[in-house]
């Protein structure tokens, strides 16, 4: 069996970007890709967390999942 392997995303940025990211990275001791995608979970988290903040439907389902309504 082989080892699972996450899918991958190609992206265009501006160069002068990449090489923000390259400094961050370096500081952070992390290579880019594992930078960028931790800019992207928190990103996607802080969207999903704001649509759960903003859509009453989805916080009473939320709700009666826990149990108590």
């Amino acid at each position: 069996m082989g080892k699972y392997r996450r899918p991958r995303v190609n992206f265009v940025l501006d160069e002068d970007v990449r090489d923000d990211l390259t400094v961050w990275a370096k500081e952070e001791g992390r290579t880019m890709s594992n930078l960028v995608e931790r800019i992207v979970t928190a990103a996607v988290q802080g969207k999903r967390d704001s649509h759960l903040n903003q859509n009453p439907l989805i916080q009473q389902e939320q709700a009666g999942k826990g149990g108590t309504s």
